[in-house]
């Protein structure tokens, strides 16, 4: 945890008073915005808009610390100046706690929601991610998002090695109705990395069959490396041969073309 301003990792002292407060004294008007904090408020902006990340998360906190036991608008938007600030200095886990804050005193937000389990990804806390994840879906809350959060969260699970949380989610998805080439493209490298060649095909083809023209390139590369691995070397040439007429060769793909050939 952050105890004091400018450590990453965790949450500053005002995020615990924030939440206390309000739910102490909620609906009250915030009078806290003295000219000091309007002062420390101002210098931030101009620390955050300079690049200076740190100093800035410093003078919201020091904004924070002056006001009353009572949450208002002026603390709402010093808190999220704040969260921009963590963001920009890559604390993605300090950011997260911020937007946590932030939902509990600002209502039910739904944008909030979904930063936090995109900050969650970002700094790599995939169980926690995981969990406000399944909070979305519950909520059906999660709106156009859900895609793009859906394959942030599986590619981290995938890199992690934790292929079945990851596959989990995309049946979920699937079932639900997310039928695209990218999730099927997904499942199917999910299998290749746990080496069910045979499922990883099944599910290249079905992305296939969906045309969408954005992930198709990728889907006959992730094909022609599954025959390639049967070691159906004729099949997997015809596929790098398909890509190139419709993509163009790069200088990795004219190696694997050669390599096939002279099999």
């Amino acid at each position: 945890m952050r105890q004091e301003a400018g450590k990453k990792g965790g949450p500053g002292k005002w995020a615990f008073v924030a939440v206390m407060c309000f739910l102490a004294a909620a609906g009250a008007a915030g009078c806290g915005d003295s000219q000091k904090q309007q002062e420390l408020r101002l210098q931030g902006i101009e620390q955050l808009d300079g690049g200076d990340y740190e100093e800035a998360i410093r003078s919201f906190e020091e904004a924070l610390a002056l006001s009353s036991k009572v949450v208002g608008e002026f603390e709402l938007d010093i808190l999220k100046y704040r969260a921009e600030a963590e963001c920009r200095a890559g604390d993605y886990g300090a950011a997260a706690y911020t937007y946590e804050v932030l939902l509990q005193v600002d209502k039910e937000r739904e944008e909030y929601q979904t930063r936090i389990c995109n900050l969650h990804i970002l700094a790599g806390q995939l169980d926690q991610a995981l969990e406000e994840y399944s909070k979305l879906q519950e909520a059906g809350s999660a709106g156009g998002e859900t895609a793009q959060i859906l394959l942030a969260l599986g590619q981290a699970l995938t890199q992690q090695g934790r292929f079945d949380e990851a596959m989990g989610l995309y049946e979920q998805a699937v079932e639900g109705g997310m039928k695209n080439g990218e999730i099927y493209n997904r499942m199917a490298v999910c299998k290749l990395e746990e080496g069910d060649i045979d499922l990883a095909l099944q599910y290249l083809e079905e992305g296939v069959k969906t045309g969408d023209r954005s992930v198709m390139g990728s889907l006959l590369l992730n094909q022609a490396a599954a025959y390639e691995k049967k070691l159906d070397f004729a099949r997997a040439l015809t596929i790098l041969e398909q890509y190139t007429a419709a993509y163009g060769a790069n200088e990795q793909v004219q190696k694997e073309i050669d390599f096939l050939r002279s099999r």
